[in-house]
C-alpha cells in the first residue's frame, strides 16, 4: 500500500480504484501499465545479459504449454533437456493456447508451446513449427460409420465435440462450415482433447483430433475434403531477451523432432 501511495504521489494521479471487493486500474493506471511492463522487461533483460556472460546454462526457465503439447509432444524433450542441463530450474504450466500471449507479455513466462496461427502477431517470434495433421473421427458405433463418403453436409446433421469458439482449432473447422453455409452443432465445448476423444469414442458426436491421438477406440471418417491441419510450435515475446536456457530448450526440441518426426 505504501509503495502504491508513493507512486501515486510521485505521478500526482490516482492509479487504482479501491472498491468494496476489488481493486482495479484507473484510466491513468491503464496508461501507465504498458510502460511499467516495458521497464520490468528491460530490467530482466539486463539481468539476463549479465548472467549469460558466465557461459553456464542455468537459472529459471518458465515454459507454458497447451495440454495437448504438454502431454503428447514435450515429455521426452523435457527428460532430455533436464538430463543435459541439470542446473536449469525448469518450470512448466499448462493452459489454453490463447492465454499464453498475455503471460509472455506480462513476463510471467519465457516460452509458450501452443497452436500457431497462420500469421503470428508482430510483437511475438516463432522459434519452431511442427505440423499437426488432424482427422474427422467418431465412435465405432456412430451412424456416420455407415456412410462411404462424408462431407460437411453430412457432418452438420450430427453433434460435434469441439473446443470452445475462442480456439484456433474451432475456427479452422467452423470456417469450413461457413463456406458451405452450414450450421455447426457443437453444443458441448471442451478444450481438453483427451476429453473430446473420450466423448467421441462413446458416441456423443464426431470430432476433429490430431492423428497422433487416434487409436482403436476411434473410427476415422472418410472425409476427403476438407483437409484439416494446424501448426504447433514455440513463441516468445519480442521485448523479452531469451537466455541461454531458453535457447538450449528450443535447440533440444528442434533436434529431437528432427530425429523423431511424426
Amino acid at each position: 500500500t505504501k509503495r502504491i501511495q508513493n507512486l501515486e504521489s510521485r505521478l500526482d494521479t490516482k492509479l487504482f480504484e479501491r472498491l468494496q471487493r476489488e481493486i482495479r486500474l484507473t484510466q491513468s493506471g491503464e496508461a501507465l501499465l504498458p510502460h511499467a511492463l516495458n521497464i520490468l522487461h528491460e530490467y530482466d533483460n539486463a539481468k539476463q545479459a549479465v548472467k549469460d556472460e558466465s557461459g553456464e546454462v542455468s537459472g529459471k526457465l518458465r515454459i507454458v504449454a497447451s495440454h495437448h503439447i504438454g502431454l503428447h509432444r514435450l515429455p521426452l524433450i523435457l527428460r532430455e533437456f533436464a538430463s543435459s542441463y541439470p542446473a536449469v530450474d525448469l518450470q512448466l504450466n499448462f493452459l489454453d493456447s490463447e492465454s499464453a500471449y498475455s503471460l509472455l507479455q506480462e513476463n510471467t513466462a519465457d516460452l509458450a508451446f501452443i497452436t500457431i496461427p497462420k500469421k503470428v502477431r508482430d510483437d511475438f517470434t516463432t522459434h519452431l513449427i511442427w505440423q499437426d495433421p488432424m482427422s474427422f473421427v467418431c465412435g465405432k458405433d456412430h451412424n456416420l460409420t455407415t456412410l462411404k463418403r462424408i462431407g460437411p453436409e453430412e457432418l452438420s446433421q450430427h453433434n460435434a465435440i469441439l473446443p470452445s469458439q475462442s480456439t484456433l482449432t474451432y475456427r479452422i473447422v467452423a470456417k469450413v462450415f461457413e463456406q458451405h453455409s452450414l450450421s455447426l452443432n457443437a453444443n458441448i465445448p471442451t478444450n481438453y482433447l483427451e476429453t473430446m476423444k473420450m466423448m467421441a469414442s462413446v458416441g456423443m458426436g464426431w470430432s476433429v483430433l490430431p492423428n497422433t491421438m487416434i487409436d482403436e477406440d476411434l473410427y476415422v471418417l472418410p472425409v476427403a475434403d476438407p483437409v484439416i491441419k494446424r501448426q504447433l510450435g514455440a513463441v516468445s515475446y519480442n521485448k523479452k531477451r531469451l537466455g541461454k536456457a531458453a535457447m538450449a530448450f528450443i535447440a533440444t526440441a528442434n533436434q529431437f523432432w528432427e530425429k523423431h518426426p511424426r
